[in-house]
């Protein structure tokens, strides 16, 4: 974490303060769309259905350095289906989200708001592309409080973070702008930015043995966004992010050229549900 700009007075750090046996429920909404590119002209992508989430979030244990244990349900999940979605597309993605449902994780928060030991308890009989796509939830879940810096700053405040992000924005430099900051509340503008990164060519789309040709493949992704958090609760309040990623692929030989441009627009929106403060204990008398 590099603090680019203080910003105004007066300054203070910015650290996570969790209440022990606090619970927030949180919304989520993840919707992907995508662009072929080939020989100059553009096509949609198969349409995919998007997720809706419920989750819920309870601190189980504030340690004496300020991080804090809890424990993650996720409560709802269904599909966000976009028109032209084939039918068998849906009833597939259906009957795979159809475990998910209950299922739990614990995970760990520092002050700062870095996550570590984030684990799902994942059913055994998970089919494989659901797995694959939970534990790409559960990295995005980890990063969606890592906003926070290590310095005391003030509104204006700028910094950024090298290799933070996951999924398409693996590897991304992060830039923070501090909007707000009022009380616990806190307003924060997010760019960010992976750099162009050579990807491994598929065999199929090599040049054969001994031919003239090329084979390259490059990956590059942009975002941006704004997130409210508020210093009591774990994960933010609010939270939108966009994220545009590209892969470029030029290969085969000179009489048979391959040029193809695969674009990819992601939105990610959460919205804190409900927030339960810890339960008012009866003072305990002799």
């Amino acid at each position: 974490m590099h603090v680019l700009h203080r910003g105004q007075a007066p300054q203070q750090p910015l650290l996570l303060r969790p209440l022990f046996g606090g619970v927030q429920r949180i919304g989520l909404r993840s919707e992907t769309t995508t662009m072929l590119r080939d020989a100059g002209r553009s096509r949609p992508g198969v349409p995919m259905p998007g997720v809706q989430m419920v989750m819920a979030v309870e601190v189980l244990r504030v340690l004496p350095d300020g991080a804090a244990r809890y424990r993650f349900t996720l409560e709802e999940v269904d599909l966000l289906v976009a028109a032209r979605t084939p039918v068998r597309t849906v009833e597939a993605a259906r009957a795979q989200l159809s475990p998910l449902p209950g299922l739990k994780g614990e995970g760990q928060v520092d002050p700062r708001g870095r996550s570590s030991g984030f684990e799902w308890k994942l059913p055994a009989d998970l089919a494989a592309p659901v797995r694959g796509q939970m534990q790409q939830l559960a990295g995005l879940l980890k990063d969606l409080g890592s906003f926070l810096p290590t310095e005391a700053v003030g509104v204006g405040a700028r910094w950024e973070q090298q290799g933070a992000g996951s999924g398409a924005l693996t590897g991304a430099t992060t830039r923070v702008e501090l909007r707000s900051l009022e009380g616990l509340s806190v307003g924060l503008r997010l760019q960010m930015e992976t750099p162009r990164t050579p990807q491994p060519v598929p065999a199929s789309l090599r040049p054969p043995p001994g031919e003239k040709g090329e084979a390259t493949m490059h990956t590059e992704a942009k975002g941006h966004g704004g997130c409210m958090l508020s210093l009591d609760r774990l994960w933010p309040v609010r939270l939108e992010l966009d994220v545009e990623s590209h892969v470029a692929v030029r290969a085969g030989t000179e009489d048979a050229p391959k040029r193809f441009d695969g674009f990819t627009t992601s939105r990610l929106q959460v919205r804190e549900l409900s927030f339960t403060p810890p339960r008012l204990r009866a003072a305990r008398t002799v």
